[in-house]
């Protein structure tokens, strides 16, 4: 699952919800990260600036009509594996690595 965030549209989507194997933030644009994580809801920029803790919530919200059941059990499975690894934070939040999709020109 990859969340897209467009930085100059102030935008946050999420692309290939059912695929539990990879967790990350893919930025777009330019703009302010922090801002843009916080308004949306999202959850919140960690201070390595290379990280989001994702609110679990947020996430079942932005997956919309692909959040079934079986995409419960999909993501606490993901989440579960996250725990084991320490990627999850004491408010729940699960830390997503943050990657740039364009570099600005």
């Amino acid at each position: 699952m990859l969340i897209v965030i467009d930085l100059s549209e102030q935008r946050v989507l999420l692309q290939d919800p059912d695929d539990f194997s990879r967790f990350s933030v893919a930025l777009e644009g330019e703009g302010d990260l922090a801002r843009v994580v916080h308004q949306s809801g999202l959850g919140r920029l960690k201070e390595d600036g290379a990280h989001v803790a994702v609110d679990p919530v947020a996430l079942r919200a932005l997956a919309g009509p692909a959040a079934t059941e079986q995409w419960d059990e999909g993501f606490s499975g993901m989440c579960a594996y996250a725990a084991g690894k320490g990627w999850v934070e004491a408010d729940g939040g699960v830390l997503a690595h943050i990657e740039r999709r364009d570099e600005p020109g």
